[in-house]
């Protein structure tokens, strides 16, 4: 295994140590979140419980340093309904600006109907969505991440190609789904590139030809 030296406690660190680390990298703001895999595919019960301590120890971190600190919001993505009220709940919180999602929950994708509701209300709030990348199922790294070595195997499945297909695929089902036609207000976020989507907007207009209720050009513009 590498030597990861001092970063996962420092990761963990939300006080002035972070602080330190930022005036070091000349960094005025940063926005905490809580990291992969998160909560998602916990059960409900778990889910809520992680998901409002980790809203309030974000509301509190802000607070020691309002001016340097915002935070993405935590959602019990595996309960809809009890992601829609926690997110409510934190509603008026300055502190949090947006959202931390993955592309599925367990088995049940972003796109899903079951999550409209929840999407409804991050586009009313003004909350964009950050999709993260997070792991493909086992199934998908099965067809398409072993035969290697394990360290090579979890890398190709994660930073080296398999996260990014995820979190741009979650992308896409949003916009093949027609969530943003229904929320127009609704703001998404995605990191390294536009998750690949950038480099395929021609093939992605294409699908406008097949799939209905679209607009003529369905691609991320």
């Amino acid at each position: 295994m590498n030597d990861r030296g001092d970063i996962p406690e420092r990761l963990l660190d939300i006080g002035d140590r972070r602080i330190e680390a930022m005036d070091a990298a000349g960094v005025d703001l940063q926005i905490l979140s809580l990291a992969p895999p998160g909560n998602h595919g916990l059960p409900a019960r778990e889910a809520i419980a992680l998901s409002r301590d980790a809203n309030d120890r974000a509301t509190e971190a802000v607070g020691r340093h309002p001016t340097r600190l915002r935070a993405m919001t935590t959602l019990p993505m595996s309960d809809p309904d009890a992601a829609v009220a926690e997110l409510r709940r934190t509603a008026d919180v300055p502190a949090h600006v947006g959202i931390m999602s993955y592309g599925r929950s367990g088995d049940r994708p972003l796109d899903d109907p079951a999550h409209d509701e929840l999407l409804a209300t991050a586009a009313a709030l003004g909350r964009p969505v950050f999709i993260h990348p997070q792991i493909p199922p086992n199934a998908v790294r099965d067809a398409s991440h072993r035969g290697f070595d394990p360290t090579v195997e979890r890398a190709l499945a994660t930073f080296g190609w398999g996260w990014h297909v995820e979190a741009g695929l979650a992308a896409l089902r949003l916009i093949l789904r027609g969530t943003f036609d229904r929320h127009p207000g609704l703001l998404i976020v995605l990191g390294h590139w536009g998750e690949m989507l950038l480099f395929f907007l021609d093939r992605i207009d294409s699908l406008s030809n097949v799939a209905t209720g679209l607009e003529p050009s369905p691609s991320p513009r």
